[in-house]
């Protein structure tokens, strides 16, 4: 049974699935914990293609992140409520986050690319990299003990690394990536040509190692750690 505590930061429901999904999905196969924060969701969600579903869309996404949950093994999901486009790396959000880490002591953490596009995703992986870091200290006492994840790394999206640090081969658990992606049926429409995008980089990331799928991801070198 695999000791591996693996926790993920991503601003959307989704989010986890385009990036890091078929290793999620390997971790959970070998029966390490995973848990998942999503910093959005609720009554600011943006996350619609058509006006009609601007009142149902928060539901709607949140039955969705209970399907990708299912599929990708994924045992806790905790949404921080903030608003979508609009996340910051304030002190509350980066208190929550050290609240978080030193709740689950993980052994790894993932988290947005700090390069990406995307407003919310910069300021996830700003804020959720600092986190990791505060956590260790010995200082916020009331949050929990001090915890220190040996390891983090930033997974990509739609901006890709120029030279990862590592690729992962998920050609056993490829298939529960697309299954999960599928699943978030709201946000086909929004990101046209998605499930394409998904098998042609993990195609791309999986003939770096001589294997049909892959994913790949970058150190953070904030603080020390340990091999993947």
């Amino acid at each position: 049974m695999s000791e591996e505590r693996v926790l993920v930061f991503g601003a959307h429901c989704d989010d986890e699935i385009i990036g890091p999904g078929g290793t999620i999905a390997k971790f959970s196969r070998q029966r390490a914990e995973v848990w998942v924060v999503t910093f959005t969701g609720g009554a600011q969600e943006t996350g619609y293609s058509r006006p009609e579903l601007r009142d149902v869309i928060a539901q709607m996404r949140l039955e969705e992140a209970k399907s990708s949950d299912d599929i990708l093994g994924i045992k806790k999901r905790i949404f921080l409520g903030k608003p979508t486009q609009g996340v910051t790396n304030d002190r509350e959000t980066y208190q929550e986050c050290v609240k978080i880490i030193r709740q689950f002591r993980p052994t790894m953490i993932f988290t947005h690319y700090f390069e990406d596009k995307h407003r919310d995703h910069r300021a996830v992986s700003a804020v959720t990299e600092e986190a990791r870091w505060k956590a260790a200290e010995n200082v916020l006492a009331d949050f929990g003990k001090p915890w220190y994840t040996p390891k983090m790394f930033f997974y990509e999206l739609l901006e890709l690394f120029t030279s990862p640090s590592h690729v992962i081969d998920i050609t056993d658990t490829f298939d529960r990536k697309i299954a999960a992606m599928k699943s978030q049926t709201s946000q086909l429409e929004v990101l046209p040509g998605i499930l394409e995008h998904i098998e042609g980089l993990a195609k791309v990331r999986g003939s770096a190692i001589g294997v049909k799928y892959a994913e790949a991801f970058l150190d953070s070198h904030l603080w020390p750690q340990k091999e993947l």
